[in-house]
This record gives structure tokens, C-alpha cells and sequence, in this order.
């Protein structure tokens, strides 16, 4: 069993997937780990919809129109949509914000990095993607959901195995004051 430091320290973003399908009960255990994040009062104000097949190329397909109309510079949502067609399983993640807290969406931010060190764990691929907020007028009225968009995930079968990036260290990211 991997350790939590393993999980942590080895997740990284996929960006290129093997075309093999992602059986259902993964999906679920990843999840169900975004489910024990903590929430604002425990109000668990995430949801997820998980995209696969047909239903992910009629999204994608929405998504890479819904671009094409932009006027603004969005080079990499292209790399994003390209990602996301290509990735067996897209979830989108929202927030609920029933309580109307700006807290709520941190809350499910914490769900989704349960979600990724699951699939992880599970050798799984994935990546966060925030891209999503060019068209989010779009994605709302495609969906139908009251909900506020929070960002979309792929889930795939890594074809790469990225390695670790430059992290900053503690002494360049925390000030303590005793």
C-alpha cells in the first residue's frame, strides 16, 4: 500500500492518456476519498458528474465550440479540450453553495485533491483542469445544474510519467511567528 507521503510527493498532472477504459468501481473509490474532505460545517457541498463515452464527446464537443467563439487569447483551454477528449473519463466537480459561504468552495477544493491522490494511489492519471471558466456560461446551460462550477478532471491510464517539478521550500513558503 502506498503511503500518504508517497501519494502526496509522486502525484503529478497527467496530460496524455492510454485509450483504456476506467472501470466504474475506480471511479467510485476516487470518489468516495473526495467525500472524507472536510467541509464548512460539515455541509459536503461537492457533487460530481462523471463524463465517459458519448456523453464526454458531446461535451467536449461543446466545450471546443464554446472556445472557437472566444475572442480573448485561451491557447491552452486548446490544450485543455484536447486533453479532455482524449482522456477516457472527464469529472466535472461543483459546489452546491447552498449556505452561500465563500468557504463552501474550498471545501470541495479539498474533495478534489482527495480525489487526486486516490486515483493516484489506484495508478490513475489525472489533472485539474480550470480552463473550464472560459465557457462557464456555456458548461452552466449544458448541464442545467444550480450549482457553481469548480473546475473539470481527467482520469485516465498514464501514456507519460511526468517527474517532480521544482518545489519551493518550506523556508520560501511559511513565515513563522512564535
Amino acid at each position: 500500500m502506498m503511503s500518504l507521503d508517497e501519494a502526496i510527493k509522486g502525484r503529478r498532472s497527467v496530460r496524455v492518456y492510454k485509450s483504456d477504459e476506467v472501470k466504474r468501481d475506480l471511479i467510485r473509490e476516487c470518489i468516495e476519498a473526495a467525500t472524507f474532505a472536510p467541509s464548512a460545517k460539515n455541509g459536503q457541498q461537492w457533487r460530481f458528474i462523471v463524463l465517459a463515452g458519448e456523453s464526454k464527446d458531446k461535451f467536449t464537443d461543446l466545450y471546443r465550440k464554446e472556445l472557437d467563439k472566444l475572442t480573448i487569447n485561451v491557447g491552452s483551454s486548446y490544450g485543455s479540450c484536447t486533453m479532455m477528449e482524449e482522456a477516457p473519463v472527464v469529472i466535472m466537480v461543483w459546489n452546491t453553495n447552498e449556505l452561500g459561504w465563500i468557504t463552501e468552495g474550498h471545501s470541495v477544493s479539498a474533495a478534489i485533491q482527495n480525489l487526486l491522490l486516490k486515483a493516484y494511489s489506484l495508478g490513475l492519471g489525472t489533472c485539474w483542469i480550470g480552463d473550464v471558466f472560459y465557457t462557464y456560461e456555456a458548461i452552466m446551460h449544458y448541464f442545467k445544474k444550480p450549482w457553481e462550477l469548480i473546475a473539470a478532471i481527467t482520469v485516465g491510464w498514464p501514456d507519460v510519467n511526468p517527474g517532480p517539478r521544482l518545489r519551493l521550500s518550506v523556508d520560501d513558503v511559511a513565515e513563522f511567528l512564535y
